[in-house]
């Protein structure tokens, strides 16, 4: 026997029952109680679908294109940064002090600054990482190169005509240099994260080693922990 058909008469009281059923609200879906229903979900969930579709496709082109750019941006700050430090360091042939020239203060201040732009750049979590781990590397060689046994002299900076005809060095260009060798203030040192008491612990670090155990047993806080 073939399907009867919902408006037979012997489903109208099914329909007086669906007539007064609160339907859910379901997007894209339109219920009716009575014999005709209307059903629009098909073409809605074939927008929706492709809609999605083309979402995950772009999410797939925006997130590798985003991470290569990062990279990029990584590779060059960590390049600008060596490039910072040869300028003022005559390729790393004068250092402590490096050479009182105005135009190698100049050229490594300016690509310190320009290291800073792209490191705004970055946006990868991993490569941010690498960034300041690179930053801490080139910040202590600055600070080597311009160590000296005494402070540096007013002459050394000073803007004035010398006997080859340079003028001094220029005063941002050292506030900058100066500036990116000394450890930012309010930067959390990754000493203070080390589990010390783990450390020792395991008991390799003062193993054989009489001289290192001597000196932390004459610190209070090393002392009851060794």
């Amino acid at each position: 026997m073939g399907r009867r058909c919902l408006t037979s008469g012997s489903s109208r009281s099914h329909f007086s029952l669906l007539g007064r059923y609160k339907w859910p609200a379901v997007p894209g879906v339109r219920f009716f109680g009575t014999c005709m229903t209307e059903i629009d979900w098909v073409p809605t969930l074939t927008i929706l679908f492709a809609g999605g579709s083309a979402i995950a496709a772009a999410a797939a082109i925006f997130f590798p294109w985003r991470t290569h750019k990062s990279q990029q941006f990584l590779e060059q700050a960590i390049l600008t940064l060596s490039r910072a430090y040869e300028a003022l360091s005559c390729n790393g042939q004068e250092i402590q002090p490096p050479k009182s020239n105005r135009l190698n203060w100049l050229t490594s201040a300016r690509h310190i600054e320009q290291y800073r732009r792209l490191k705004q750049l970055i946006v990868c979590k991993e490569h941010k990482l690498v960034c300041e781990d690179q930053e801490e590397y080139w910040r202590h060689r600055f600070y080597e190169c311009l160590k000296t046994p005494t402070p540096l002299s007013p002459s050394y900076y000073r803007d004035e005509p010398k006997p080859n005809g340079q003028l001094g060095i220029e005063p941002t260009s050292a506030i900058i240099i100066h500036d990116f060798a000394n450890w930012p203030d309010g930067k959390q040192d990754p000493i203070d994260l080390a589990d010390v008491d783990s450390i020792l612990k395991r008991n390799q670090v003062l193993k054989g080693n009489i001289g290192l155990r001597g000196y932390l047993e004459s610190f209070p806080r090393y002392k009851d922990r060794i």
